[in-house]
């Protein structure tokens, strides 16, 4: 496999998505804001990468994937130092959004770039390259060990320093150019949304199963960040996993993962949620390497555009999941589960061009 350095720096990437996690209670209780506001933390991260998701894809189109790919971690690198000299809450949004948009110039040329180095292995490299943001975030939810010992301000800048790093370590990577034009990919447009259920809810039950399980079940042993942790462990299996996308019919794998990463979501409501939400992870993420898959293969650099077309789809419609969760109470898991499945159907518009 060619493109270690971009593995690495996908790791540290991912480090952004969850190191502010563990210190959300500390930040509430320093700048004296209501719990309910902790929610706006990981959202102006989500928003910042949600929104800039296709204005990245055509930047790169511009300026050639090496140089956003750059540009995004060191924008990465500035958010992070930001964070951490925050003086209230508001420059803490603001900080983690600019965040969000130097993630959002990582992702797809990240691919893009190892897809183009590995031609032959694009199923592999990109279950690898899902799995890297599964390490990372492990990582990410255990950098309270950093703020216990040297303090949240340089803990913060040490991120800072390793994703500058990380950030030159990819300066020899080619330049290419992406063709827009791609976007108009119609593969990519039904993949998108007929995985979008799929992606949201993976995210929705490493947020809410943890409060769940004391409301309904009456659990008080499940630990946010350790429940997360497990997710994590299980998506990063299934993305190792990503390899069988370049030996199996990838429509027909994309569907049975699909299923099995929505339907274990139902041992929730059972004494058995530890195995769903291990079966879940597993499959769900080696789902979203298949459709990362699907929209890359043979179409070298330009899989940078398609990728972001369809991550911006998933993000877009998967994150409609979060408020929909809050008001089904209950019947989330059943209710989310049939929702997540529907979409499917539109793969069988694609299956002659898979």
């Amino acid at each position: 496999m060619k493109g270690y350095s971009i593995i690495i720096a996908r790791i540290i990437y991912s480090i952004s998505w969850f190191y502010l996690a563990p210190a959300i209670p500390m930040l509430i209780s320093k700048f004296q804001i209501p719990e309910y506001l902790s929610g706006f933390i990981p959202f102006s991260f989500f928003l910042g990468s949600g929104i800039m998701q296709l204005p990245s894809a055509f930047l790169s189109s511009k300026i050639g994937v090496k140089r956003a790919l750059v540009l995004g971690l060191i924008i990465m690198s500035i958010s992070s130092a930001l964070v951490g000299i925050s003086g209230n809450f508001y420059e803490l949004l603001i900080s983690y959004f600019i965040g969000g948009v130097g993630a959002s110039m990582f992702f797809s040329t990240g691919a893009a770039i190892l897809t183009l180095l590995n031609e032959k292995n694009v199923g592999k490299v990109l279950g690898i390259y899902n799995a890297a943001f599964s390490i990372g975030g492990i990582i990410g939810l255990n950098w309270i060990f950093l703020y216990d010992r040297i303090g949240f301000q340089l803990s913060t800048i040490l991120l800072s320093i390793i994703t500058l790093i990380v950030a030159f370590l990819n300066i020899d990577k080619p330049n290419y150019k992406p063709n827009w034009n791609f976007i108009k990919d119609k593969v990519s447009l039904f993949v998108g949304i007929s995985t979008s259920g799929v992606w949201g809810i993976y995210y929705v039950i490493g947020e809410l199963f943890p409060n769940f399980s004391k409301i309904y079940l009456h659990l008080q042993v499940i630990q946010g960040s350790e429940f997360t942790a497990v997710l994590l462990i299980s998506a990063m299996i299934g993305g190792l996993l990503g390899f069988l996308s370049d030996r199996f019919d990838k429509i027909k794998l994309l569907v049975i993962s699909s299923l099995l990463g929505i339907f274990p979501s139902l041992f929730l409501y059972t004494r058995y949620y530890l195995i769903g939400i291990i079966i879940l992870g597993i499959f769900n993420e080696l789902a979203i390497s298949v459709t990362y898959t699907i929209v890359s293969s043979k179409k070298s650099i330009n899989a940078g555009i398609t990728l972001a077309e369809v991550n911006s789809i998933n993000i877009l419609l998967g994150s409609l999941f979060e408020p929909l969760s809050s008001l089904l109470g209950y019947n989330v898991w059943i209710l989310e589960s049939i929702i997540s499945v529907f979409p499917l159907f539109l793969l069988a518009k694609i299956k002659l061009n898979a």
